[in-house]
């Protein structure tokens, strides 16, 4: 089985070991700091693996970081299980995970936008609105600047891309011409 699945099982997991939106939004937060805790420490990633260190001495060292990162008993339970399971290296893919399943069950989705030059705030609050109402949910743009469009936008929401792209365009024209279509 994929580490993404998994990951995903145990995001679905904790979330639903919540009881409340706030829960939920605090669980969150702290998955993401212990999730950058242990992104940042090769030392600390190498010792929760090794076959060298006995599982108390690894509890205690994680018991340590967490209580330095205050965090939620769940959040520390969570991640004492994860441990005890093996599963620890998969706190970032988890955590990712939680943060998507979170998003969707509050109804936001997340569209990531390449555009050619940065767009203003009105233009920003409109492309939001406007995907808003095309998705039937709240939209979080993210915007990247992808100087091999000519023109447009490509929007990615999930697994389908809306492509308004000039590039596109043209290419659609010379497919048509290429058929012997008419414009």
């Amino acid at each position: 089985m994929s580490q993404g699945i998994v990951a995903q099982r145990y995001a679905k997991a904790l979330i639903g070991l919540t009881k409340s939106r706030k829960e939920l939004e605090d669980a969150g937060n702290k998955l993401t700091e212990a999730s950058e805790a242990y992104l940042s420490s090769v030392e600390l990633q190498e010792i929760l693996a090794s076959n060298k260190v006995s599982s108390p001495v690894k509890q205690k060292i994680l018991g340590e970081l967490l209580e330095r990162l205050k965090t939620s008993s769940l959040i520390s339970t969570f991640c004492r299980y994860l441990l005890s399971k093996r599963r620890l290296e998969l706190i970032p893919t988890i955590s990712k995970a939680f943060e998507t399943l979170y998003q969707a069950k509050i109804g936001r989705i997340r569209a990531k936008v390449s555009v050619t030059h940065e767009l203003s705030d009105s233009s920003l609050k409109k492309l939001e609105k406007t995907l808003s109402t095309l998705t039937g949910k709240e939209v979080q743009v993210e915007t990247n600047l992808d100087p091999s469009l000519i023109g447009g936008i490509v929007t990615r929401i999930g697994s389908t891309v809306y492509d308004g792209s000039l590039r596109n365009q043209l290419n659609l024209i010379h497919q048509s011409i290429s058929k012997g279509g008419t414009l």
